[in-house]
């Protein structure tokens, strides 16, 4: 009897242990396959799949846009590390193109909303991120649409489309000024697009190019530029690069005053009417009631004296002349406190030249005669 007891005791705990042994199993296996769908569906989405399947913020296919907005990425073909940002803007309307850099190091705290959307593609993805960093997270098409969707959160702009250039490439159009940080064209890459005398050569150019680059912009729509190209090259292309400061770990930008400044150069007349506009207003610059001091260079005696007369019965306020203690020039220097100074005051000299600085206080304009001006009769 004992040992009948005993046996049902045995085969219930028995049972009992079988039970929570499958239990443990089935979850552990539930687990596994569950972390396998996770990392061959979700993670595989954000390295190989596009952004645009997931968020609904971002075209796939860019658009021409009168004024156009391209963000252009240098890419390291090895590891897809983002090394150059560009936004070109493209303005059909006045034929104006302007380049403006952003540093890859740039480092930004996305907004709750996008974060949210991104991190549901790569839950890895940091909230602050830095724009040389984002491949960890992203890459192909999804990286540029990740950074794409991260600049737009950022500034006040809406790209039109992007375009990803291999760094090799990208080194053959670009090259960073040493000192600003600027990328502004290669003198090649420039004289190569100078030579241009028609639409069909930009055509053929953009073809060529885009053998090279990867964009959601068609190559055919593209080319609805090439006439703004030949018009914008070389007198009608600017180089400018976002404002803010270097921090510990990047670069932080000014948001308010970049965006300032991208609205200032979408709204920006031609270039070309611009600077017609700024050597007006510098022929028209009067320099009745400007302070003047007059010294010579030469060993010409009395020419500063002579000037002098010249000059004030034109109405300038001459306030004093003298020798001057430097080395004796040949074309008479008009140094003048701001820009557009002096110009009015070239035709009394034979080819002078107008430099910016070395004015002492007080004054508005130094001139220092030369020996081209020995014989003022």
């Amino acid at each position: 009897m004992k040992k009948n007891k005993a046996a049902v005791v045995f085969l219930c705990v028995f049972f009992k242990s079988l039970v929570y042994v499958t239990t443990f199993a089935i979850l552990v296996f539930g687990s596994y396959k569950g972390a396998l769908y996770y990392f061959s569906h979700v993670q595989t989405a954000g390295e190989n799949e596009s952004l645009a399947k997931y968020i609904d913020t971002i075209q796939a296919d860019g658009t021409a846009d009168r004024i156009a907005k391209n963000l252009i990425l240098a890419e390291d073909s090895d590891n897809g590390k983002i090394k150059k940002i560009l936004i070109e803007i493209c303005n059909q309307d006045t034929g104006n193109i302007d380049y403006i850099t952003v540093p890859n190091r740039t480092e930004y705290t996305i907004s709750y909303e996008l974060y949210k959307k991104l991190a549901a593609v790569n839950p890895d993805m940091p909230q602050i991120v830095s724009f040389h960093k984002l491949h960890k997270y992203f890459q192909n098409a999804s990286l540029a649409q990740c950074a794409q969707l991260i600049l737009e959160d950022m500034l006040d702009i809406k790209f039109s489309y992007y375009t990803v250039i291999p760094n090799d490439v990208y080194k053959e159009m670009f090259y960073t000024e040493k000192g600003t940080g600027l990328q502004k064209w290669r003198k090649a890459y420039q004289q190569e697009m100078e030579a241009f005398t028609e639409e069909k050569d930009y055509d053929a150019f953009f073809k060529k190019y885009y053998e090279k680059v990867t964009s959601n912009l068609s190559e055919e729509k593209k080319c609805q530029y090439s006439g703004t190209y030949l018009q914008a090259v070389p007198t009608q292309v600017a180089f400018s690069i976002v404002s803010g400061e270097k921090s510990e770990n990047g670069f932080v930008v000014a948001v308010e005053e970049t965006n300032s400044y991208i609205n200032k150069v979408i709204k920006n007349v031609a270039y070309s009417e611009q600077n017609q506009a700024q050597k007006t207003a510098r022929e028209n610059q009067s320099s009745i009631g400007l302070s003047v001091r007059i010294l010579n260079s030469t060993k010409v005696n009395g020419l500063a004296s002579s000037y002098q007369e010249k000059l004030v019965e034109a109405g300038v306020n001459v306030t004093n002349i003298g020798n001057y203690n430097g080395q004796t020039l040949t074309n008479t220097k008009i140094y003048v406190r701001e820009a557009g100074y002096g110009e009015d005051l070239l035709q009394y000299f034979n080819n002078a030249e107008i430099e910016v600085g070395q004015v002492d206080e007080g004054l508005d304009m130094c001139i220092v005669l030369g020996t081209a001006d020995g014989n003022n009769d």
